[in-house]
């Protein structure tokens, strides 16, 4: 008998479940979970339309890195990053910002970037979606069976993600951090399937669309057989789209010093960090402990929380506090709540992280950025407390079933 994974239903025990108690995918729960789809579609399309107010705020980055791939001057082509240190993208985001630029023209292209990156965001949850139901019909599970993400946990996590995300599509027109987080969740997914070297390319994928997405590669550890050549492969990959930029033109690794200003409302200003502008100290941190503790979690199997752990990291010690940041942690949230807190009925996380931005949106725009940056300061310690806290969790849980489900 075919067997499908369940969506929306309990688990129960008879002839008719699989090994793991699940029951079968039936055809009321493919209607059931079909029509959350087109209504997610609509609302993403309603909060499209409230973002367009002074929309594509920050395209301009991406219009100008795209014409400038494309000069062939001294100031373009291969020299975009020498030339024009402000442009904090990848390689790959030049290559596609090159592509809309080209075929959308300079007018048009923002919005044909937006609709774009607004398709994206759905794409996303979908993967995101596959990627639970896929992490938890595992037979090697280090915790055990569990449900895959629940249709009502999907629309629910959807519903209150896409909104924020269509900030970060809309308003401000990142198409950097669109294609990184895109990847990393189409990297978790073939990770979650046990495929480690499809989720290696994509990840360095997303590294090539935003430097900061590095530590996600941490996502492709995999079993241990084969990891260090997946680690040298990685880091290859990694570097090789930087390279033809660095012997074209040197100058292109003074791209990583480029500073931004520490804002009032940040968390480095809560805690004491005075300097106007990024610290010297700040971005190698920012990478280590990112690392760090993206490695903790894949160490203990749950790489579905790395994505949330990573941009933690990366808004605790970023000096912008940019509304868009919020999209990229709503969307790592959704994949900690669907893919780490497998056959959650409720997405906690995700419900959190949206709070958090309607909290700190009302107090930007009633400009009361120094109570901004105490609650953003209490909330984001506090939520890196919780994640860094799942490692230590997993392996003490783990203790209970053997060596083969310990840590490792």
């Amino acid at each position: 008998m075919s067997l499908h994974l369940e969506v929306g239903q309990p688990p129960i025990h008879g002839p008719i479940a699989d090994a793991a108690g699940r029951r079968p995918f039936t055809a009321g729960a493919r209607r059931h979970v079909a029509l959350w789809w087109p209504a997610l579609t609509w609302w993403t399309i309603l909060w499209a339309a409230v973002s367009a107010y002074h929309g594509l705020y920050s395209w301009h980055y991406f219009r100008t890195a795209g014409l400038a791939l494309l000069d062939p001057s001294a100031q373009g082509g291969l020299h975009v990053f020498a030339a024009h240190p402000e442009l904090q993208m990848g390689p790959l985001t030049l290559l596609v910002s090159a592509v809309v630029v080209a075929v959308a023209g300079t007018s048009a292209s923002g919005w044909v970037g937006a609709v774009l990156m607004l398709a994206l965001g759905m794409v996303d949850l979908w993967l995101l979606w596959q990627a639970g139901a896929a992490r938890a019909a595992r037979p090697d599970d280090r915790v055990g069976s569990a449900d895959g993400p629940r249709g009502r946990s999907v629309a629910v996590a959807g519903a209150l993600m896409l909104p924020v995300w269509s900030v970060l599509a809309v308003h401000y027109g990142h198409l950097d951090d669109v294609l990184a987080m895109s990847l990393v969740c189409a990297g978790l997914l073939q990770a979650t399937r046990g495929r480690s070297w499809p989720a290696l390319v994509l990840l360095a994928l997303a590294t090539a669309a935003k430097p900061w997405a590095l530590p996600m590669m941490l996502i492709a550890w995999g079993e241990r057989e084969g990891r260090l050549r997946r680690a040298l492969v990685g880091m290859a990959a990694v570097a090789l789209p930087w390279l033809a930029f660095v012997i074209a033109d040197p100058g292109t690794l003074t791209v990583g010093s480029f500073t931004i200003r520490t804002e009032v409302d940040s968390v480095l200003r809560v805690l004491g960090v005075t300097t106007p502008t990024t610290p010297s100290w700040d971005r190698p941190v920012q990478l280590l402990l990112g690392v760090l503790i993206a490695w903790l979690c894949a160490r203990c199997g749950r790489i579905g929380w790395i994505p949330l752990a990573v941009l933690a990291v990366r808004l605790v010690l970023d000096p912008g506090t940019y509304l868009y940041y919020t999209s990229s942690l709503a969307l790592a949230a959704v994949a900690a709540d669907l893919v780490g807190r497998r056959g959650a009925r409720v997405p906690w996380l995700t419900i959190g992280v949206t709070a958090w931005f309607v909290v700190d949106l009302f107090l930007k725009l009633q400009l009361r950025f120094t109570l901004a940056g105490e609650y953003r300061s209490a909330f984001l310690l506090a939520l890196l407390g919780v994640v860094a806290a799942i490692p230590l969790r997993a392996a003490t849980y783990s203790e209970g079933y053997g060596r083969r489900h310990r840590c490792r």
